[in-house]
């Protein structure tokens, strides 16, 4: 691996998150005194998918859902409304700025579960392929 894309995705998707979906407010780091619902971006795994003729790499992304209504529904709202942008030719993940083109955005899975004293929490996992455009 030459340069890493996580900071370069990272700030796509926030961006492209807050920008495209209102009324859904996305963190990068949660203030105490944030309301929920909420969106956060959590781990990132890179794997080095490169070829001789070019430097490219999967990111699997995971962003979490945060809510303290007591079933699964809003979650899951929230949930469909992530995937569709993300799915959608709206949803392109703009990292051109910092040398990179993302190429492909697949959604690996969804999982919503049961926080331990209220709420649920759900997790998307987000595959981006990306290419290094500045590697030699």
């Amino acid at each position: 691996m030459q340069r890493l894309p996580n900071n370069a995705l990272g700030k796509a998707l926030f961006k492209l998150l807050n920008e495209k979906l209102p009324g859904i407010t996305v963190y990068d780091f949660v203030p105490e005194e944030a309301a929920v619902p909420y969106v956060t971006i959590g781990t990132m795994v890179t794997n080095d998918i490169s070829s001789k003729a070019e430097t490219a790499y999967k990111v699997t992304i995971q962003i979490n859902i945060w809510s303290e209504y007591r079933g699964k529904y809003e979650i899951n709202k929230i949930a469909e409304r992530i995937m569709a942008l993300l799915c959608s030719n709206e949803g392109y993940i703009d990292v051109t700025a910092d040398g990179f083109t993302a190429y492909q955005n697949t959604i690996d899975m969804y999982e919503a579960y049961p926080e331990d004293a209220y709420g649920y929490n759900g997790v998307i996992s987000l595959e981006v392929r990306v290419k290094d455009t500045m590697a030699k």
